[in-house]
């Protein structure tokens, strides 16, 4: 059945299955003989199936032999492939894992197979080594073998100048998951590793950029002491052309990246760098730029960041007002409760933003103020937030989709913030407004406070005395 697919998932599922009434240990030393089978779809069935096991019923009931048999079956199920498979890296990585203590008598026989497909001339098997070493790290050091695995971190190093990418990807991330495991102040020297990387960040690999860059953010979050500041600002340089590229995760990573290297040397080079960037055409480098403002402010504290924000925004070009307010969109939706500390200190920002005849600038405003109204709600800014309403709500009546819904979105932040009452008391006096138009924005605002706040709302109602149902009767 092993090279039927189809037939093949629904007998490991099966004999899964078996093993949950009678036990795993009676089911895998029935097949652990497949592990060294000439079939290599067989073979590949086998470790999946004892994997599989493995992860849903422990290893508790092995004995020893079989132990053995395991390890041994397994070593050769992955030097014997021919065609390449990630699943037997997983499966390796699961049998490996489980038994946790008692892989130390196999961790030489495993390490020295992966020492040596590393020099070995086919790219793949070079890739599939390193991918297993990321698999087996944590366990080495649950063993307590730090020697061996500083040593599988300098043969990754010395590895550094693969040639081809994907293979060049999975040692970088072996590295990676290595100096995690080791810790950077063991085995590998990183003043010497960030050099040898920062050549790497220009490769145009989406799988090289982003193990490069995790492994940089690494590097400076828990290890920045040992590189000079000069070399991480060469780095941020070089980060900025990433944050253009296609891939969201590289992107992603770059921009936590930004983050550590803030924390390590201080904030104001990286935010100059990023302000600047804040110029550039590329619309995604100018959103990813805002982002790392932001992230920025919620490693390094809001203080470092708000006041240049306010700083740039002074400038007489609008595309670059247009970026400073989103830059602090994404300040206030990192920073939270924080807010409270810098409400006061942009509300004349806002006011401009809010009254600007740009309709980009009041939509982008209305998000910060959704956002600041969030994070300050019940920290007793509501005068000042009574006053950001007043701004919102003209714009209730906008026809574009996205500036309606950023008005909208704020409006149901004042909601929170303020409470149902001081919004049903705007919105009562258009509900019958002469105007359909006006109508029908009143009472969308209106339904969405009932839903949101319904038993809230009562005690706000206006009082309309019993004359009124009285000429109602007459």
């Amino acid at each position: 059945m092993a090279l039927d697919r189809r037939g093949c998932s629904q007998v490991v599922e099966t004999t899964i299955q078996l093993a949950k009434v009678i036990g795993s240990a009676v089911i895998i030393s029935r097949i652990v003989e497949g592990l060294k089978d000439d079939s290599e779809a067989y073979r590949k069935m086998v470790l999946e199936t004892i994997a599989a096991l493995v992860r849903s019923l422990g290893v508790a009931d092995i004995d020893s032999r079989t132990e053995v048999l395991i390890v041994d079956g397994m070593l050769v199920t992955f030097q014997e492939q021919i065609v390449e498979d990630d699943s037997l890296l997983e499966a390796f990585g699961t049998i490996v894992t489980a038994l946790g203590p008692r892989a130390q008598p196999y961790l030489t026989q495993i390490v020295s197979t992966i020492l040596w497909r590393l020099g070995n001339s086919n790219a793949m098997v070079r890739r599939q080594a390193a991918e297993l070493t990321v698999q087996v790290a944590n366990t080495i050091k649950q063993c307590g073998e730090e020697q061996m695995l500083g040593k599988l971190g300098l043969v990754l190093f010395e590895n550094l100048g693969e040639e081809y990418p994907d293979t060049l990807a999975s040692i970088i991330s072996a590295l990676s998951a290595v100096l995690q495991t080791l810790g950077f102040s063991n085995g590998v020297d990183v003043s010497a590793l960030v050099p040898r990387l920062a050549p790497i960040l220009r490769n145009r690999h989406e799988k090289v950029q982003e193990a490069t860059i995790n492994l940089m953010g690494r590097i400076a979050d828990r290890a920045a002491e040992f590189v000079s500041a000069r070399e991480w600002m060469r780095i941020a340089f070089q980060l900025l052309e990433l944050l253009n590229c296609r891939n969201k995760k590289t992107r992603r990573a770059a921009v936590n990246t930004f983050g550590y290297i803030a924390k390590s040397i201080g904030p104001q080079d990286v935010l100059g760098v990023l302000l600047t960037n804040l110029r550039v055409q590329e619309r995604q480098a100018r959103v990813c730029s805002a982002i790392a403002v932001a992230v920025v402010a919620e490693t390094c504290g809001a203080f470092t960041c708000i006041p240049a924000i306010l700083n740039e925004y002074r400038s007489p070009e609008l595309s670059v007002r247009t970026r400073c307010l989103k830059a602090l969109t994404f300040v206030f939706e990192y920073i939270g409760p924080q807010a409270v500390f810098y409400c006061d200190a942009v509300v004349p920002l806002l006011e401009d933003a809010l009254t600007e005849r740009d309709v980009v600038h009041r939509q982008t405003a209305s998000t910060i103020v959704k956002h600041l109204a969030l994070g300050v709600a019940g920290r007793g800014c509501e005068d000042a937030l009574q006053h950001l309403m007043n701004l919102v709500w003209p714009n209730c009546f906008e026809t574009s989709p996205h500036v309606a819904a950023a008005v909208f979105g704020a409006l149901e932040a004042f909601q929170v913030a303020l409470g149902p009452g001081i919004v049903l008391s705007y919105v009562l006096q258009g509900l019958y407004h002469p105007a359909r138009k006006v109508r029908e924005v009143y009472w969308r605002i209106y339904n969405s406070v009932y839903v949101g706040a319904q038993d809230a709302l009562v005690p706000f109602y206006p009082d309309l005395g019993e004359s009124r149902y009285l000429a109602v009767y007459v």
